[in-house]
């Protein structure tokens, strides 16, 4: 009997761990999606941004309790960075969501004048043809102001020179409205120490490619795409999502058009057939053909999820499924990012920088022959695959903004994105969510999420709040992806 009892035993240890081995697995399958949110210009703290994002992003659900909990990160290089993570919620659709902050204003510490100034001067010293309409008054101002200021000094020292009573250094003393502009540029001096090292010179060193920002560019970009392969090569999540604000905005875009090309292609080959390959291109020529109505890009958006879900079939490990820009410098890409319109021109025609959707040109898929062994013979098979420039083939780009205005309403920086990265991205204006009236000033630029009741527009403003925007757009309700399967007519991930 010791030995049936014993026998017995084993078999349900056996079934136990059976249990445990299924439980592990269907804890294995459950949907899981990341955030990555990089924050804009400035000295910022660790985990400032992030925590006012997720607090203002997540809805208040009592049923729930804390709306986040956090946990240690074990995805960032930083220790000084937290995970933020938002239970299920079935109700809401949205299945368990990791909240993460790619933090990179420590790269920027020791900034200088003669940075900023470099850059100013490349920028200032262009044909205001090259300059966009959006920055066309901007750029008049600076000019005046400084003609201005150089003719003041100018006329000073001729009406020094031209007083024979005293002598030059007396006449100097007599012109007293110099001493008043010593006294501006010490004022001057002071607010720059704060403003412009402090926020202009993140933008200047980043964006300028002179051998004293190399280094930095290169931290920032190489530990951006190592979170992002991070959170790739976990296994953990099914979906993720990138949130850039300001100059985030564009280090999102250099690290996502990096990453592409390491994993735009099969890990783990599944040939089969790919039918939104041709549905993709179908739409594309669509969209850039006909007017950017909401309900075009909207059928559009959708065709690249599909496309994304298909080329995660065939066995392409690419999670990005949504790039969101907020008050992205990227609506000045021409002036930022190229020496002038012609070679900001032929950088997108040679796919090295991306837009969306690709350029249709030439096809921006091709098929690659890959190996097959299995149980049977080995087969040579063929899968189609998007070229390195298409990352946005499968991405689908939202871009907020506060339209810019008599020169000091709504945001300066940011600005729509689709006449200058491509049809393909939702442009969408937004008003404040606060009613507080200077957060419709240039102050706009930083209240993309600030919380608040939003202030009734006028009767034809059909923008919506900032911040109920952002929330449909990040499209966390990711579990209406299993409705298709369900039989439910709702698209994957609509809002």
């Amino acid at each position: 009997m010791s030995g049936e009892n014993e026998a017995n035993d084993c078999a349900a240890a056996a079934e136990t761990g059976r249990g445990l081995a299924q439980a592990v697995t269907d804890e294995s399958r459950r949907t899981r999606q990341a955030v990555v949110v990089i924050h804009g210009i400035g000295e910022q703290r660790p985990m400032d941004t992030l925590r006012g994002f997720v607090d203002a992003v997540l809805v208040d659900d009592p049923a729930h309790g804390s709306k986040y909990r956090s946990k240690p990160d074990v995805m960032n290089e930083s220790f000084e960075m937290r995970c933020l993570q938002a239970p299920r919620d079935r109700k809401l659709h949205r299945p368990l969501t990791d909240f993460y902050e790619y933090y990179w204003a420590h790269h920027m510490e020791g900034s200088k004048y003669t940075q900023v100034l470099g850059w100013l001067k490349n920028v200032m010293f262009r044909s205001p043809k090259q300059i966009p309409s959006g920055l066309r008054p901007v750029y008049f101002a600076s000019w005046v102001l400084m003609l201005t200021a150089l003719a003041l000094w100018v006329s000073g020292f001729f009406a020094a020179a031209g007083t024979a009573d005293v002598s030059f250094l007396q006449a100097l003393v007599r012109q007293k409205w110099l001493f008043t502009g010593g006294l501006a540029t010490l004022v001057v001096q002071w607010a720059g120490s704060r403003i412009v090292l402090g926020y202009v010179a993140d933008a200047a060193r980043y964006l300028s490619p002179e051998p004293s920002n190399i280094e930095a560019r290169n931290k920032i970009r190489s530990e951006g795409i190592h979170l992002l392969r991070t959170l790739h090569e976990t296994g953990k999540y099914d979906r993720i999502v990138v949130a850039g604000h300001s100059l985030g905005s564009i280090i999102g875009y250099d690290i996502i058009r990096n990453l592409w090309v390491e994993l735009r292609k099969p890990q783990d080959p599944q040939p089969q057939k790919q039918p939104e390959l041709k549905a993709f291109t179908k739409e594309a020529e669509t969209l850039q053909d006909g007017d950017l109505s909401p309900a075009a890009i909207e059928a559009f958006q959708q065709c690249q999820h599909r496309l994304w879900r298909e080329f995660r079939e065939v066995g392409i490990p690419w999670l990005i499924t949504d790039f969101v820009t907020l008050g992205s410098p990227l609506a000045h890409g021409q002036l930022l990012m190229a020496d002038d319109m012609a070679d900001f021109a032929r950088k997108k025609e040679q796919y090295e920088l991306p837009v969306c959707p690709p350029g249709l040109d030439t096809d921006p898929f091709y098929s690659q022959q890959y190996r097959i062994t299995g149980q049977g013979p080995e087969k040579i098979r063929n899968i189609s695959i998007a070229h390195h420039g298409a990352p946005f083939s499968c991405i689908r780009w939202t871009n907020l903004y506060f339209p810019y205005r008599n020169f000091i309403l709504g945001d300066l920086i940011g600005g729509p994105l689709a006449n200058v990265f491509g049809k393909g991205i939702r442009d969408i204006p937004v008003r404040p969510s606060t009613t507080n009236v200077l957060d419709r000033t240039l102050l706009s630029h930083i209240r993309y999420w600030t919380a608040g009741a939003a202030a009734a527009g006028p009767a034809d403003d059909k923008r919506k709040p900032a911040l109920e925007t952002l929330r449909s757009m990040l499209r966390l309700d990711f579990l209406q992806g299993r409705n298709k399967e369900a039989g439910e007519p709702r698209d994957e991930g609509t809002v």
